[in-house]
């Protein structure tokens, strides 16, 4: 790793466009369903839509949001959003009515860019519709919305004159050429490496959504260190097949390519079929992806008919990894390289990470050791310090460096800032762990997660683990039910191989005889993998499944119960 990784980064995304637009000007930067565009005429559309959107009056530190799919669109906005000092939103496309109103209003969003439907089959433009009413009358000339006050424009990716805004991108380019491209540099010259950049919500998979607050040198500082680990240039081909508004494809989609001069390879949405042929036809280098998305392509009939020569690195993080899936990543895939990484979108997006220099039993069993950038110390729940190795505790991040690791917090939430962001300036990730002691961290489950059993903590990613060394076992999930003696009990909900003759007694035998009774699953449940409940990166969102958990109890109270007494 170089010496250099911080002086490298105190800089902004607008600036590394500028450099890499002219070392590569002639290169393909973007591809996707035949469009390509090179790194010169991304920056040429960047800057002139970013122009466009300084002569609608979009100030610094303001709040752009996106409402759209994966496209090459995507990314320009993106960069123009970073060009003038505004802050990119970017808003999942399974938000409705709900959710979309909530993004508007605690963001304070100035302007919506968005499009009219995502794959014919979500009508975007009748949800933005219902959540803004007044964009329905068409004789108004002016544009006020009672319940988003800040709102000012809305920018569409079609045309139409469904909206009395009329906006769409090729309108905001035009009006970007009044703008004199001293003005845009003037814009882009007030930016500080230590502004924020990106607001990412928290997946909501428990709680309320909050707003994670990124800036420009944070997010630098973790992806040049990547880029050198994963030993990325302007010869690899990368495959952003992840969703854009999510912090992995955002970060590691289309700006970790233009940092290193790759081309990268955007798709609509994730499909097993399409990634395997891609990876073929485009002579993909570098594939990230979640453990779902991986286990989808391995069990794919064409990963046998498929060359995958080309794939050297890639990257997996976004949940917890079984040994098998990682083997055979490393085996089938071909990809000797891979690397399992562990972070918050709150602090860089990635913090730990495991490679192939690392022992492979490291490989298969942590998430690898912290970046250069990264303070990583485990709390003792009570006594509030650092502890020994094999201790579990909360993880806590710190910065080495100013801005290094650490975001500034949530947006509009002090009070859940200054309880997240402690007055030493560690992040209290949520997550529990351990420290080995080879320094290698160990992710055994959240703080929110834990539940007790008659008294003791149950950590289910430790559980999930243990289930996963099943051979037959691809997916295992734990969470807790209420117990009238005991206070809560754990369920097992499990995705076993196709004709898998698992039984529920052999999910639990397993865990008894390893681990004390309290852990033993009282309920077992087999499924498919498309029966969880799943964010759009394919975590599982645990909350969720507690309460289908709690619904099929109640409906059918003895679905799932192990044959025999397991409370002992």
């Amino acid at each position: 790793m170089s010496k250099d990784w911080y002086s490298n980064s105190l800089t902004t995304w607008a600036h590394v466009l500028d450099e890499k637009a002219v070392l590569y000007d002639s290169k393909v930067f973007l591809s996707m369903n035949g469009e390509t565009v090179t790194f010169g005429d991304f920056h040429r559309r960047v800057e002139r839509l970013a122009q466009g959107l300084i002569a609608i009056g979009i100030k610094k530190g303001e709040v752009v949001a996106l409402y759209l799919i994966n496209s090459i669109d995507w990314v320009i906005c993106q960069f123009a959003i970073y060009k003038i000092g505004a802050i990119l939103l970017p808003l999942y496309s399974y938000y409705r009515k709900k959710e979309l109103t909530y993004a508007l209003s605690q963001a304070e969003v100035v302007v919506l860019i968005m499009q009219d439907d995502f794959l014919g089959q979500v009508n975007a433009l009748s949800i933005v519709e219902s959540v803004i009413p007044e964009l329905k009358n068409k004789s108004s000339d002016t544009f006020e919305s009672v319940n988003f006050p800040y709102l000012r424009h809305i920018i569409r990716t079609g045309g139409g004159d469904n909206l009395i805004i009329r906006h769409d991108i090729d309108d905001i380019t035009l009006l970007g050429s009044e703008i004199l491209p001293k003005e845009l540099e003037r814009r882009q010259d007030s930016i500080s490496p230590f502004d924020v950049m990106n607001i990412m919500y928290t997946s909501g998979t428990t709680g309320f959504p909050k707003g994670g607050m990124s800036m420009h040198v944070t997010n630098l500082v973790t992806t040049h260190q990547w880029s050198e680990i994963a030993q990325l240039g302007s010869d690899d081909v990368i495959l952003c097949h992840v969703p854009l508004f999510t912090n992995f494809g955002g970060l590691y989609g289309a700006p970790l390519g233009l940092r290193n001069g790759s081309k990268v390879i955007i798709t609509e949405k994730f499909d097993a079929a399409q990634s395997l042929r891609l990876i073929e036809k485009e002579g993909v280098t570098y594939i990230p992806g979640t453990p779902s998305m991986f286990r989808m392509m391995l069990d794919h009939p064409n990963i046998t008919k498929t060359d995958l020569s080309s794939l050297k690195s890639g990257h997996v993080a976004g949940a917890p990894l079984n040994n098998t899936t990682m083997r055979e990543i490393i085996e089938v895939l071909g990809v000797s390289q891979i690397m399992q990484a562990w972070g918050l979108s709150e602090c860089g997006g990635l913090s730990t990470v495991s490679t192939a220099n690392h022992p492979n039993e490291k490989r298969l069993t942590t998430v690898g050791k912290p970046l250069n950038s990264v303070n990583l110390y485990i709390k003792n729940n009570n006594e509030g310090m650092q502890v020994t190795s094999g201790v579990q505790g909360e993880i806590l991040l710190g910065d080495v460096r100013p801005g290094s690791c650490v975001g500034k917090g949530y947006w509009k939430m002090p009070e859940k800032t200054h309880e997240t962001i402690d007055k030493n300036g560690f992040f209290h990730t949520g997550d529990v762990g351990f420290i080995d002691e080879d320094g290698y961290l160990h992710v055994t489950g959240r703080v929110d997660d834990m539940f007790t059993v008659g008294g003791f903590n149950i950590f289910p990613a430790e559980i999930e683990m243990w289930l996963q060394e099943i051979k037959e076992v691809r997916e295992a999930y734990i969470v807790p039910i209420n117990d009238h003696y005991m206070g809560n009990v754990p369920v097992a909900w499990i995705v076993s191989d196709p004709g898998s003759s698992l039984t529920k007694e052999m999910i639990s035998d397993h865990v008894r005889l390893s681990m004390t009774s309290q852990k033993v699953p009282r309920r077992v449940y087999f499924c498919t993998s498309d029966d969880l409940p799943r964010t759009p990166i394919g975590k599982v969102k645990k909350k969720d499944l507690a309460d289908m958990t709690k619904r099929k109890i109640e409906k059918l109270p003895d679905s799932g119960l192990i044959s025999r007494e397991m409370a002992k």
